[in-house]
């Protein structure tokens, strides 16, 4: 009885702390000038020949490398810069979710730390996702409209969340080198 009652309270304290280790997505001030300028060259960049994307997309940031990545070529910091038009959904699991938010040219920006990745197991709030997907609504496409949907049933629940989507198969890369110029290099494929 002892052992069950122990069993029950140290399982009681691991979900206590596992919930208790929830992390919130933050909104952040990018110090970076050079990668905010990037970041905005690329903005008007994709507007010049994708007109759709003055209204409709957001900006994704990975963070691939810092501090010395490299210590041969003293690589400081190396970004991949993406845009992006799908919707975060309600049961997208946590690493598809930004571990920061900002603004840049009216655009928001996603900002995901692949390293942090590669070290922690961690997981958002549902409060910090839902706020993350309000936030990201006036970035995406309308739903397809209610009576726009077919009659048939089973075809209108396929659909009843439809959104007009891309993917470009292209991205800026980012590598700023210690004492040097910073290196763009865009339309990586």
């Amino acid at each position: 009885m002892k052992k069950k009652i122990l069993i029950i309270t140290y399982s009681f304290l691991f979900s206590f702390m596992a919930f208790s280790q929830e992390l919130e997505i933050h909104e952040i001030k990018l110090k970076d000038t050079i990668l905010k300028s990037t970041i905005s060259d690329y903005i008007k960049e994709t507007k010049t020949f994708d007109s759709e994307f003055n209204h409709i997309g957001y900006i994704i940031v990975v963070i691939k490398g810092l501090n010395n990545y490299n210590k041969e070529k003293d690589i400081f910091r190396i970004y991949n810069i993406y845009d992006s038009s799908y919707p975060l959904e309600k049961n997208d699991q946590d690493i598809m979710y930004p571990n920061y938010y900002t603004y840049v040219d009216d655009k928001l920006v996603l900002i995901y730390n692949d390293l942090n990745k590669e070290v922690f197991d961690y997981t958002f709030s549902c409060k910090s996702k839902k706020k993350m997907r309000t936030l990201m609504e006036t970035f995406l496409s309308p739903k397809i409209k209610s009576k726009d949907l077919p009659k048939n049933k089973l075809e209108r629940d396929f659909i009843k969340d439809f959104r007009e989507q891309y993917v470009r198969f292209r991205h800026t890369e980012l590598i700023i080198i210690k004492d040097k110029e910073p290196i763009v290099i865009k339309n990586v494929h």
